[in-house]
Formats: C-alpha cells, sequence, structure tokens
C-alpha cells in the first residue's frame, strides 16, 4: 500500500506492507498536517509514518475519526482520566512515536476509535483530534462557566479553541497575525477586540512573545490557558505575571479531562460548527502530492491555515 516516509528532512511516498495484527482496520480518508508534524522533521526526530489527525472508515463501513495516543487504559492516570500523564501515551503516539495516518490503511485498537456523528463528514473529521486538544484546555481553564474568553493565536489550535468557547457559549476575542487567521475567526463568530483585560486569555500561538501578550491581555488575578508547545527555552514574562498574579496553566493532548472523552466532545462540536471545516481546511492534498503538502503547511503568509492530505 502507499504510505509516506520522511527521510532526512525529505517526504517520499513509498510502498509498505499493509499492517497485520490486532486491531480494527481502517481505510484512511484524510489526514492533517499538525505543526509539529513540521517540528519534528526539521528537528530530524521523525522516524515513523507521519499523521496523528486521521479520520477514515473501517472494514465494516463506520465512519470514525482516530484517538491516536494509545495510552495504557490501566494505569492510575487512565483510570482517572489523565491519558496524557500515562507512561506509556507519547512512546505509543500514532505519527508521532509509531507509525501513524499517512498510509492508505491503520490498525487502530477499538477503543481509540470514535464514531461519527451523522453530520460530519469523514473528509473533515481528523479536525477532531485537535479540536479534543482545545475541549481539554478549555476544561482545564474553566471555559465552560465563562462569558468571555480571549484567544492569541489564528492557527489550528487557537481556532479550534474559538469553535469550543463558542459551543461553550462565551464571547471569543481572537488576536492573529494574518488576516487570513482574522477572517477565519471572524467566521467562526469571534468579537471586535475589546480593551479591558479578560478573565481568561489561551495562548495558542506557542511563541514567547504571544505568552508575554497573553499575560498582558489577562486581568489581575486572571488565567492564561497553554494548549501550545513550545520548542524552544521560553522566557516568562516573570514581572507582569507575578505582579497580576496570573496563573499558567498548561494542557497537552486529550483524555477524560471532566469525566467525559474529550473526543467524544469534539465530534460533538464539529458536528454543530458546521462552518469549521470551511474556515480552517485552506488546502487538500492527494497522498501522491504529501511533499507539496508539507510545502504548502509551512506557508502560513501565503493563506494556509490547515492543510490535509486525502488517501
Amino acid at each position: 500500500m502507499k504510505a509516506i516516509r520522511v527521510s532526512g528532512q525529505a517526504i517520499e511516498l513509498c510502498d509498505v506492507p499493509e499492517p497485520k495484527g490486532e486491531g480494527v482496520l481502517v481505510n484512511v480518508e484524510a489526514v492533517g498536517i499538525c505543526g509539529s508534524d513540521l517540528h519534528l522533521i526539521d528537528s530530524n526526530m521523525m522516524d515513523v509514518i507521519p499523521g496523528h489527525e486521521i479520520s477514515g472508515v473501517t472494514s465494516s463501513g463506520q465512519s470514525v475519526a482516530v484517538e491516536p495516543m494509545l495510552s495504557c487504559g490501566v494505569c492510575k492516570y487512565c483510570d482517572e482520566g489523565s491519558q496524557p500523564y500515562c507512561d506509556s501515551a507519547l512512546p505509543n503516539t500514532m505519527g508521532i512515536g509509531i507509525d501513524g495516518g499517512m498510509a492508505e490503511k491503520i490498525l487502530v485498537p477499538e477503543r481509540f476509535l470514535t464514531l461519527l456523528p451523522n453530520a460530519v463528514n469523514v473528509q473533515d473529521a481528523f479536525l477532531i483530534e485537535p479540536l479534543a486538544v482545545a475541549v481539554r484546555c478549555l476544561l482545564r481553564v474553566g471555559a465552560n462557566s465563562l462569558d468571555r474568553i480571549v484567544i492569541v493565536g489564528g492557527g489550528t489550535i487557537g481556532l479550534c479553541c474559538v469553535a469550543v468557547a463558542k459551543y461553550f457559549g462565551a464571547q471569543v476575542e481572537l488576536h492573529a497575525r494574518h488576516q487570513h487567521q482574522i477572517d477565519a475567526g471572524y467566521r467562526l463568530g469571534t468579537q471586535s477586540l475589546r480593551p479591558d483585560p479578560a478573565p481568561v486569555v489561551v495562548e495558542a500561538a506557542g511563541t514567547e512573545s504571544a505568552l508575554a501578550k497573553a499575560v498582558n491581555l489577562a486581568q489581575k488575578g486572571g488565567v492564561v490557558g497553554i494548549p501550545s508547545t513550545y520548542w524552544n527555552p521560553t522566557e516568562l514574562p516573570g514581572m507582569s505575571m507575578g505582579m497580576k498574579e496570573v496563573s499558567l496553566i498548561p494542557s497537552i493532548t486529550y483524555g477524560n479531562t471532566q469525566g467525559q472523552r474529550d473526543f467524544e466532545l469534539a465530534s460533538k462540536i464539529l458536528a454543530s460548527t458546521p462552518e469549521l471545516p470551511r474556515a480552517l481546511i485552506t488546502h487538500r492534498f492527494p497522498i501522491d502530492a504529501a511533499a507539496d503538502a508539507f510545502a504548502t503547511a509551512r506557508s502560513r503568509d501565503e493563506g494556509a491555515i490547515k492543510v490535509a492530505i486525502e488517501v
């Protein structure tokens, strides 16, 4: 079957054996390119078939989204719903520690499949993975009981945070670098920026300057949620953070954050937000053009938000 391999920093289409073993066979329909994929490739840390944002159809005909972080399910962290803390989770994350979804077929343990609501197109359903990241972050900062949230960063995670916050009923403002990101935010219902500080700010860009901005936008005693990953040493805005007593609450991936599987809630949010795929998915490429897809994913200043590979 066809699959994508990373050789050094080159993206190559190759033939690999079809997967065999335990699990549900999924015929992959679409895979999103994540910013973390680009960082791993640039750092020469990618040695697997990429792709952790995955949707497809099982051999029995069910449309599914794949939860790629294969936590063990039996440790105390999994038992508590804190799957990101499981020692097995990161080494067994598809597309990062083990082969991922940029192939025609994959095998997935059944408990990591999410059946799609009827309103969700399977070729859009890979967005459930970044939506689940946003769900965990916003639940950790209590966004399901807030009237106003400010998001810093207009990439996929930032815009997914917009969608989740809107689903929870909050008014949302977006600070983004590029006009096409701002426009996407408006399509999802963001409000005009207000000058007064906010109780909760989400830093979704993953840069030192964005963190400083988020702390500055937070009110005294406020909270900054951080679903983003810092790939380089990052200096905290210590003075403003300390003087305002702003709390930083990072989050990573997804689990059962408030007793419900984050992937399940994310699938409901995608079903109720039909504008989200249209606002986020700016480019789609066939698997044969994967190298072009990765190159496009790097061109945010040229209009890319989420780039998908369709298999």
